[in-house]
């Protein structure tokens, strides 16, 4: 379905965020009133991807974090080899997908492939192919580590937190604009997983700051529909007609909630997780974040595995218990009250994809179409999880062609 495209919004300020959580601890320089600082720390060169041909820097700065104070962030930064054009080179604002549920270290600056160890340990992202894809187009791309990943973190990382995940990249455009002068006014994001979950509350904290042009979304496989996807997964493990497939369909289910008991537990620490899970899932937890995507996936594998049916996880009703129901509200976008966009939108999923299921992305879809978002959704037959990245690049790249060309 394709959607007609609206026009183009202001969005961030060339050095910093402005205030909407009353921040005032750093000094702020050559800032408007009401403003809060983004300050670029240092930079640091970054050793060559293989495949990609672009100069690759560190940037080392602060961020608004969950917490409402500024809190140390890294971004990698990627410019073009050669002259930039007329106006510098364009800004794709890019985020990863799940490489985590909280270990630090588990972030693309910190990885060769630019993906926080989901190639080194089974996962081929491609996310480091994308980037090329993007810079050998002429696009600046700006990859921050998220809040909370990174060398230089030192909060825990609040998982599936939409406003420290767009916070993540605006602080990481504002950075990039101080560190290198020939990047243009102009900026779209892209997103893969949760980065295109992410992606997704971008447009909403556009308003903080003006002085830069906002062009458009685009979100690859975007992980939202959470409660959904749990009940589907618990339910296609229930009718399975093998062990194997019914032993999948639990686990699937119980990591969904596994990820968000623990990025509610960052963001409000009298979080219970007995309240919303039994002892077996709720023994996983400490092993599960301080892992790497793929094991600690397996954590909870193991643990199932272990007990089989008689596997204590998740209670029949734990998305409403009430913290976890306001967590939900407020940052799954499938289900939170009034969410709209209203610049352009590109959302792309793949109809083999075991992690992000089509059927309910396409519901997502149909409900922002609904509400007038201007959408473009695709669909790609026999695309899963990560092999939609190079399945829908000609169309990631002609949607931003056409929104940088406005």
């Amino acid at each position: 379905m394709t959607h007609s495209l609206s026009r183009t919004a202001r969005s961030l300020a060339p050095a910093f965020l402005a205030l909407a959580l009353g921040v005032s601890s750093l000094p702020v320089a050559a800032a408007d009133a009401g403003t809060a600082p983004i300050s670029l720390q240092s930079t640091t060169a970054q050793p060559a991807v293989p495949g990609v041909n672009a100069d690759l820097r560190l940037l080392h700065h602060t961020m608004l974090g969950v917490g409402g104070h500024p809190v140390p962030a890294t971004t990698l930064l990627l410019t073009p080899k050669g002259t930039p054009p007329a106006g510098g080179w364009p800004i794709v604002a890019w985020e990863h997908g799940t490489t985590t549920p909280g270990q630090k270290t588990c972030a693309p600056s910190q990885t060769p492939e630019l993906d926080g160890g989901l190639t080194r340990n089974g996962f081929k992202s491609d996310y480091a192919w994308q980037i090329g894809q993007f810079t050998d187009a002429g696009y600046a791309v700006v990859a921050p580590d998220l809040e909370g990943l990174g060398p230089d973190a030192s909060t825990p990382y609040p998982y599936y937190s939409l406003s420290s995940l767009a916070r993540s990249l605006i602080a990481g455009v504002v950075a990039a604009r101080a560190a290198e002068s020939r990047l243009s006014d102009r900026w779209a994001v892209v997103g893969h997983s949760d980065g295109g979950h992410g992606v997704l509350g971008v447009e909403p904290l556009a308003g903080e700051a003006a002085g830069l042009t906002f062009v458009g979304t685009v979100a690859s496989a975007p992980y939202v529909a959470i409660e959904a996807h749990a009940a589907r997964f618990g339910a296609d493990g229930k009718a399975a007609s093998n062990e194997a497939a019914a032993h999948q369909g639990l686990m699937m289910q119980q990591f969904q909630g596994a990820l968000m008991a623990t990025g509610l537990k960052v963001t409000q620490p009298s979080f219970e997780e007995a309240s919303v899970m039994g002892p077996d899932l709720a023994a996983t937890l400490p092993r599960f974040r301080s892992l790497c995507s793929v094991a600690a996936i397996g954590t909870i594998d193991a643990a199932v595995k272990a007990k089989g049916k008689a596997f204590k996880g998740l209670k029949a009703d734990w998305a409403s218990q009430p913290q976890m129901h306001a967590f939900l509200a407020a940052n799954d976008p499938a289900v939170t009250p009034g969410y709209t966009l209203h610049q352009p939108v590109l959302i792309v999923q793949g109809n083999a994809d075991p992690f992000v299921l089509e059927t309910l992305q396409t519901q997502f879809a149909d409900k922002l179409t609904a509400d007038g978002v201007p959408l473009t959704y695709k669909v790609y037959d026999g695309a899963d999880h990560f092999s939609i990245i190079r399945r829908a690049d000609a169309d990631v790249l002609d949607f931003l062609r056409r929104q940088f060309a406005r």
